[in-house]
């Protein structure tokens, strides 16, 4: 049936979405994405001073607070940031993009969002939104100017807020529910090391102008006695120690109609492998490809958007690209501001740029450099292929001082096994099983972090390569395997027997 025969519409009706759809929005953040989403507001309103807490009850984690020393709100300024549908008017350098990130970000963690603040020549204030009123339209509470200035008064941090916002989240659902205090210590240590390095990586430009300091704490609201602060420090994904490779940096002019940018060719030399390399963990596979900014902010780091398959060959290849005003028509932020979409006008313009042949000869280039890379490298040794259990920047290493012994990778797991076996290796499923009974004892910590003991775990990775190919002797393998579980477990009863003595 062909488009003639469709029927002339006979009127229209604007139809307004369902309230519930609100609750839907940012329900991809995780717990670091969704503060560093508040913490743009901050910047985006003059902050100069922003202290990130975890409020503790005890060891216990139950709330969380961003509080900024930046320009604050007044009564319509707060209703209005509180407000689902209304979009606020942005400035030309703002990080915010959809109007929608205090309340998203915010609710995707916590059941409860307040919010205190104070502009210079207003009166304090304090709202409170709670996610159980989305779905039916969203439901904003008052509180007294002399309870949100108490408040703002009482946030007890080391810089002056005559001005500023406390944003306050309570009954956070993506905190750690364990009973286990050194369960509970140990999540709240790892997720402030993964908070201190998202903010560091995405506000690396920020962080290095100067001009904002960003620290994240414990807080005990019971002793009212914040830890020791933990400041945030630029993690620079193009910031490697010496000269790259011949040729680059490079600069490519990328033109849309009468937008334009320039797309900066890196290519990290392989023998350095600071910081900014492995950027607070992440893998080097994780690594190559695209980084996205908007206003300094970084809105992806790595990943190809269709421009280039993810390579083993590739992981030196880094292309910086800051969107233009122009430029962004042609670019999809997801609101999470952890990835991007090009349509295909943009990823035409990338393959045009530098008469066509630019983007194709760095990806030669940045080939050509991992094989020299792997060609300097001697591989002295056989080793199995790490799969689940270790951290991405170990099994990178791995790849790159050892050559597979096998096709098939070795995941790690916790399991209970006899007293007598510190690990089972069960060739089958291809695994290395631990013992769970001695956990704590090897993690050196109450543990559920599947990537926990790294370094005992690729030292017996190593020390049993052999174990999972149907090569050498089969008795021979049992003597070893009879000679490590003995020694292991006598190094565990030892380290335990320490712990229970509280030697040193």
């Amino acid at each position: 049936m062909g488009s003639a025969s469709i029927p002339q519409p006979v009127g229209s009706r604007v139809v307004p979405p369902d309230p519930s759809i609100t609750s839907a929005i940012g329900r991809h953040h995780t717990l670091v994405t969704a503060v560093a989403d508040v913490v743009d507001n901050s910047i985006d309103a003059g902050a100069s001073h922003v202290m990130i807490r975890f409020l503790m009850d005890g060891a216990r984690p139950v709330g969380l607070q961003v509080i900024d020393n930046a320009s604050g709100m007044d009564s319509a300024g707060i209703d209005d940031a509180m407000t689902y549908a209304k979009k606020r008017e942005y400035k030309g350098r703002d990080l915010g993009h959809f109007g929608i990130g205090l309340k998203a970000a915010s609710l995707s963690q916590a059941n409860t969002l307040v919010v205190w603040s104070k502009r210079y020549g207003s009166p304090p204030v304090g709202r409170r939104l709670r996610r159980e009123t989305i779905d039916t339209g969203p439901v904003v509470e008052e509180f007294s100017t002399v309870d949100a200035g108490e408040r703002l008064a009482n946030a007890n941090v080391e810089f002056a807020i005559d001005t500023g916002t406390i944003v306050e989240w309570e009954g956070v659902q993506t905190f750690l529910t364990s009973s286990s205090e050194d369960e509970q210590r140990a999540w709240t240590s790892r997720t402030t090391q993964e908070l201190v390095n998202h903010l560091g990586l995405v506000m690396h430009r920020i962080v290095e102008r100067g001009d904002l300091s960003i620290k994240v704490q414990t807080f005990d609201v019971g002793l009212g006695i914040g830890g020791p602060p933990r400041q945030v420090t630029a993690i620079d994904p193009f910031d490697y120690r010496s000269l790259g490779h011949s040729g680059y940096p490079k600069d490519v002019r990328v033109v849309v109609g009468d937008a334009a940018g320039t797309a900066h060719l890196h290519i990290w030399p392989h023998w350095d492998k600071g910081l900014g390399f492995v950027q607070g963990g992440r893998s080097a596979s994780e690594s190559q490809g695209l980084y996205i900014y908007r206003n300094d902010r970084l809105l992806q780091a790595g990943g190809w958007n269709g421009l280039a398959t993810p390579h083993a060959d590739l992981v030196f290849a880094r292309v910086a690209f800051d969107l233009t005003v122009d430029m962004e028509s042609h670019v999809t932020i997801n609101p999470e501001k952890i990835g991007t979409t090009f349509d295909d006008e943009l990823r035409g313009a990338f393959a045009r740029a530098g008469d066509g042949k630019a983007l194709a000869a760095f990806r030669e280039d940045a080939k050509h450099a991992a094989r020299f890379a792997r060609q300097r490298v001697a591989s002295p040794i056989e080793a199995p292929i790490p799969g689940d259990g270790l951290p991405g920047q170990v099994k990178d290493t791995f790849a790159t001082y050892t050559e597979p012994n096998d096709a098939t990778p070795i995941d790690i797991r916790w399991s209970l096994l006899p007293d007598d076996q510190v690990y089972d290796i069960d060739v089958e499923r291809h695994r290395l099983v631990l013992n769970a009974r001695y956990r704590s004892v090897i993690a050196g910590r109450q543990s559920l972090d599947i990537n926990d003991a790294p370094l005992f775990k690729g030292l017996l990775l190593l020390l049993l390569a052999d174990h999972f190919v149907g090569t050498g002797s089969g008795a021979r393998k049992k003597r070893e395997s009879t000679a490590w579980q003995a020694i292991l477990l006598a190094a565990i009863q030892a380290q335990t027997r320490k712990e229970r003595d509280g030697r040193p």
